[in-house]
């Protein structure tokens, strides 16, 4: 089912073929653990209602409506919900079209509210998480999913390409990674995630998933050992990013909306 609610206010529509999630062992790795990681926390109400916010062809969403929730993807591209629904149209996922900043729900109508890194695109993303508090139940949760753009490996990467450019090596002619890209309008890092929440959200967790994505080193170690030893060692390294989302590819904050306790992090 797709809802088109009112046209955005802004010209969001984009092509599938503007995202890459590379091909690299450690890029898959990150993104399974990305999504798999979203999921489970979005599905903790059984039979719950879930909005996925910026939710791109849905994929996220008709995971967890195969889980028996309420599943809604909320989306500003056409493009995108179209090219979801043309490759799974048994979905009992629901799509709208709308903003992120304006989403046309009711007060209190979701569980749980969640945002794949897809947060820094946003115009306006402190309007956003308001928004996101207003359509989540007393009780529920907002979960987010932010790039670190300070983590171990962006520091490293600015490091020694620092270091090149001083002895006149020639820098690679793809986008750097450690670099913000044109189309994000923060700075994702730790300090960032931390001001999000608002009056109404209160961060409950806060934790890292993965460390050293795109240093060459563990790129290229990962790309030759068994795939077996490969899953092994991501592995490993992601269970060290856990308790350290300063320093983590990517902060995942879960926000409790009323009344708390005090979160706690590895800094």
């Amino acid at each position: 089912m797709t809802t088109e609610t009112e046209r955005p206010g802004l010209d969001l529509s984009y092509s599938i073929e503007d995202f890459d999630a590379g091909t690299r062992r450690d890029s898959h790795f990150l993104y399974r653990a990305i999504e798999d990681t979203m999921l489970e926390l979005a599905t903790e109400v059984r039979g719950g209602r879930v909005l996925d916010v910026a939710c791109g062809t849905g994929k996220q969403a008709m995971r967890i409506a195969e889980r028996g929730c309420y599943a809604v993807g909320a989306e500003a591209s056409a493009e995108m919900i179209g090219l979801g629904r043309w490759v799974h149209p048994e979905s009992r996922a629901r799509m709208a079209r709308s903003i992120a900043e304006s989403l046309p729900f009711r007060d209190a109508a979701f569980d749980r509210v969640m945002c794949q890194g897809s947060l820094d695109h946003f115009s306006d993303p402190p309007a956003f998480m308001r928004e996101a508090a207003r359509v989540t139940k007393d009780g529920g949760r907002v979960i987010v999913a932010l790039a670190n753009f300070e983590s171990i490996s962006c520091r490293a990467g600015r490091t020694v390409d620092r270091v090149k450019r001083r002895l006149g090596r020639p820098r690679p002619p793809w986008r750097l990674y450690w670099q913000i890209p044109e189309d994000h309008n923060v700075k994702g890092d730790l300090r960032y995630v931390r001001s999000l929440g608002g009056e109404a959200l209160e961060m409950e967790r806060c934790f890292g998933i993965s460390l050293l994505w795109n240093t060459e080193p563990v790129g290229w170690l990962l790309d030759r050992l068994p795939e077996a030893a490969a899953g092994v060692l991501w592995r490993a390294l992601d269970r060290s990013a856990r308790p350290l989302p300063r320093h983590a590819d990517m902060i995942i904050s879960v926000w409790r909306k009323g009344s708390g306790g005090a979160w706690t992090t590895t800094a």
